[in-house]
């Protein structure tokens, strides 16, 4: 039975994505990873207001369940395995490009802003549900050049991204039917400070994730 490889390049180019089971795999309804947050109503502070408080600090975990950790995630793609050798990270696997905690490394000259925030990636995290030809979580996580995250965020609206101010950052978010499973894939751009977020998901409905991979790394 061939394998199916879950769509994991920081780049978000697309990746075919094959399967082998024979059976058609369930339809979901899923919602998109993030929905932007309405803007707050300004309020005026009173002049008694204490000084505007310092932002947080990033802390990006070195292990990729630590960022599910405590929540309902854990029981939902959590349950799926983990970085899975026979699929990504190891030799031999379909995709060997390196998962779990990774020594990010010089983007080659020429290299394009995609290519240079993909270089960048300190830590990768794939899910895949071993008996669906499709279904799959993949998150990646990368300190940046906001400057080089920014113009790549800026070139996303011309591929069909929708973008938006989320929280303290700023999402971009395509969302997407699978012609061949007839199932949403959901691919995520998020920048905050200089912390970059790719997710990239099929077949899977994950309310509030950004909300709770921020809470995680800067919380």
């Amino acid at each position: 039975m061939n394998k199916l490889l879950p769509a994991v390049s920081l780049a978000l180019l697309a990746i075919s994505l094959t399967g082998c089971s024979g059976s058609t795999p369930a339809q979901v309804t899923s919602s998109a990873v993030v929905s932007a947050s309405p803007t707050a109503v300004p309020q005026t502070p009173s002049a008694s207001a204490s000084a505007t408080p310092a932002a947080s600090t990033a802390s990006i975990p070195t292990d990729c369940s630590a960022l599910i950790a405590s929540t309902p995630f854990i029981d939902s793609f959590g349950v799926w395995p983990l970085n899975d050798p026979a699929v990504v990270g190891a030799p031999g696997s379909q995709y060997s490009f390196p998962a779990g905690s990774i020594t990010p490394t010089p983007a080659a000259s020429g290299a394009t802003l995609a290519q240079t925030l993909y270089a960048a990636t300190q830590l990768r995290c794939v899910w895949r549900e071993p008996t669906a030809d499709i279904t799959n979580m993949t998150i990646e996580v990368a300190t940046v050049d906001p400057a080089i995250a920014n113009a790549y965020l800026g070139s996303l609206p011309a591929k069909g991204y929708t973008c938006a101010p989320e929280g303290s950052g700023q999402v971009c978010q395509l969302v997407t039917t699978d012609p061949k499973y007839n199932v949403e894939v959901v691919d995520t751009a998020f920048l905050r400070d200089d912390v970059y977020l790719h997710v990239s998901q099929a077949n899977v409905s994950t309310p509030d994730l950004l909300t709770t991979l921020e809470a995680k790394i800067w919380g």
